[in-house]
């Protein structure tokens, strides 16, 4: 059985590529066990929001592309949703897209002493997440950084 990350990473461009056929955008895709069994889950984005029906939609394409390729083995639940408004921003075009928003971002080491910062996304510079803290630019190392997302702000 192949690794989730071994099977995400087959996956992802094939993925990206047929969706995009659809102007529909794969922000994340994660493959786990989970408490009642395997879960591939896929968070899509559209310029006109995703809907109910553009979730059925990519969930065809998405079911097709991994029976042909049987990369898993054994039975799934196949999720596909939108990302949220606290979306988790991974990709260069999104880090450059939400530029000026406010961002949550989550460690794996601390950085200046802490692991968990709040701050404006001023972007990505080389290998490096830009944030303003407080008036503070903050340089975060992407290979360090767990989880970056949105903030909502009602």
């Amino acid at each position: 059985m192949a690794k989730p990350a071994e099977v995400v990473a087959k996956a992802e461009p094939l993925l990206e590529s047929a969706l995009a056929r659809l102007s529909i955008e794969v922000v994340d895709i994660e493959y786990r066990k989970e408490q009642h069994g395997w879960v591939f889950r896929v968070y899509i984005d559209h310029e006109d929001g995703v809907d109910h029906n553009r979730c059925q939609e990519a969930s065809d394409v998405i079911s097709d592309i991994l029976d042909e390729h049987g990369w898993i083995d054994h039975a799934y639940t196949l999720e596909v949703s939108s990302p949220g408004l606290d979306r988790i921003i991974k990709k260069d075009r999104d880090f450059v897209r939400f530029s000026g928003r406010t961002v949550r971002i989550k460690t794996h080491e601390a950085v200046n002493g802490q692991k968990n910062f709040t701050g404006v996304l001023k972007g990505i510079e080389g290998d490096n997440i830009i944030v303003d803290i407080d008036g503070k630019t903050v340089s975060i190392p992407r290979s360090n950084a767990k989880q970056v997302r949105l903030v909502v702000e009602l």
